[in-house]
């Protein structure tokens, strides 16, 4: 049977989470974090710190993000302002954006996620082969189960917070999608997982557009392992332009 390349790119992908996953940087890198103070961004700041990177925490108010870690800096910046993005990834090996939150509206437009994929992509204009790698949190309502994309199962009213939240997600995935010149990946745990404190077990999977379940059915992955998988990513560049699934070792 010929296998399709969508076939042999999740194969890959299995193969590399499996077996030896991705080979940590020889030398330390240089990490800014969007919402390092968040559920998500925390984790993954930690992660970082513990491989011996040094991680730019980036917020509007630095004076909230406690770290004693020496690698440790915060600063302040806007992740929807491309003028303030342009001052603040420069020099850097890869940015992590791990936002949540809509505007007044709710809609899926005024999402912090979206706005600050738009503003990125903008100051990525203006930096030219100079832009990081960018790594952004991505919804698993934008991941399909059995080919339906998992937001299309929900009941989730418009003008909501979570139908903005995570439509907006699903924009930023395609502004992502459109955009050219710079390396960028998404990376999407499965709808609710990450959001509850799980198991760490120091593994974790990849795939591609669908939702990924164990042996057992389960789709769960903890925080832990999820940073895990983003800083693999982050250290070693493997997969751009394409968005990713990451779920639990099957």
């Amino acid at each position: 049977m010929k296998r399709s390349k969508s076939d042999i790119f999740k194969t890959h992908l299995v193969m590399l989470s499996l077996f030896g996953a991705f080979a940590p940087g020889a030398l330390a890198d240089t990490f800014v974090v969007y919402g390092a103070s968040g559920n998500v961004g925390s984790v993954i700041v930690e992660e970082a710190l513990s491989r011996g990177h040094e991680v730019v925490g980036v917020t509007r108010n630095p004076e909230s993000l406690r770290n004693e870690n020496t690698l440790f800096t915060a600063v302040p910046g806007d992740i929807t302002d491309p003028e303030s993005i342009v001052a603040t990834v420069q020099g850097a090996d890869a940015v992590i954006i791990a936002v949540g939150g809509v505007g007044p509206g709710n809609t899926p437009e005024e999402a912090v996620a979206y706005r600050g994929t738009l503003a990125y992509i903008e100051a990525a204009s203006r930096l030219g082969d100079e832009t990081p790698h960018v790594i952004q949190v991505g919804s698993g309502t934008t991941l399909n189960t059995d080919g339906v994309r998992v937001f299309e199962t929900l009941d989730l009213e418009p003008g909501t917070f979570v139908h903005g939240l995570f439509q907006g997600h699903w924009l930023a995935l395609e502004a992502y999608r459109r955009s050219t010149g710079f390396d960028w990946t998404v990376m999407s745990a499965a709808y609710g997982s990450i959001m509850d404190a799980g198991e760490s077990t120091g593994r974790y999977r990849l795939g591609d557009q669908e939702t990924l379940f164990d042996r057992n059915g389960s789709s769960l992955l903890s925080r832990e392992d999820y940073a895990i998988a983003v800083i693999d990513m982050a250290e070693s560049h493997t997969v751009t332009g394409k968005r990713v699934a990451v779920g639990p070792p099957y």
